[in-house]
């Protein structure tokens, strides 16, 4: 039991390590963004800024009597709808150009063998699994990444050949003799980059020069 606890601290640190190491270059290409999206959110929060500020001071001129209750009112709608507006620059420039990045990086029969060779090496270098298993995507040719891997690589794997799966992007190794599989997914990197970039983004996006 004990083995097999020292086995999963292996395969989470395993883990950990190669999703740093796929999280450098995406967060690269986060930064890129980031600076595009800027210049076009600064100009649309702007607008939108603008169009509040007119219509606070439209309302006080009308009803100035219930001025404190009508600001407090509009300010809070105010505020709601640029939430509104700040949701939907995230979604289309940060979810949308983050799965289009991940899909095409992690589709690549280069990038796949090399997390292969990079994930099986770590496996090796532990001591953790011998009989082993690897599923790439159906869109991506299996022949293409054998022949990128080199042959010691291939020994190790079960039919000397990966195996096409049902994933978007990037791999899933199966330990076999240990009933458990390491996950190096598109999905699973996407949804950890998310948590760890989203924070950042939506500070550098919506940073205006008044703040």
């Amino acid at each position: 039991m004990k083995t097999f606890e020292n086995d999963q601290d292996k395969i989470q640190q395993i883990c950990n390590a190669l999703r740093q190491q796929t999280l450098e270059p995406a967060q690269l290409e986060a930064e890129r963004l980031i600076e595009e999206a800027k210049k076009h959110a600064e100009e649309i929060i702007r607008q939108g800024k603008l169009q509040s500020e007119s219509m606070i001071a439209e309302a006080k001129c009308v009803i100035e009597q219930e001025r404190s209750v009508f600001n407090s009112s509009l300010s809070q709608a105010s505020k709601q709808s640029l939430e509104a507006l700040y949701q939907i620059i995230e979604k289309s420039l940060f979810n949308d150009s983050l799965d289009v990045y991940l899909t095409a990086e992690m589709t690549d029969p280069k990038v796949i063998a090399n997390l292969i060779t990079a994930m099986i090496g770590a496996i090796e270098k532990e001591g953790i699994a011998k009989d082993l298993s690897v599923i790439i995507p159906q869109v991506v040719s299996p022949d293409k990444v054998n022949d990128l891997l080199l042959s010691h690589i291939l020994r190790k794997l079960k039919d000397q050949t990966v195996q096409v799966g049902p994933i978007a992007g990037g791999i899933q190794i199966k330990l076999i003799d240990k009933k458990m599989t390491l996950d190096m997914t598109k999905e699973s990197v996407e949804d950890f980059l998310k948590v760890y970039l989203r924070k950042d983004f939506r500070e550098k996006l919506f940073r205006t020069k008044d703040s």
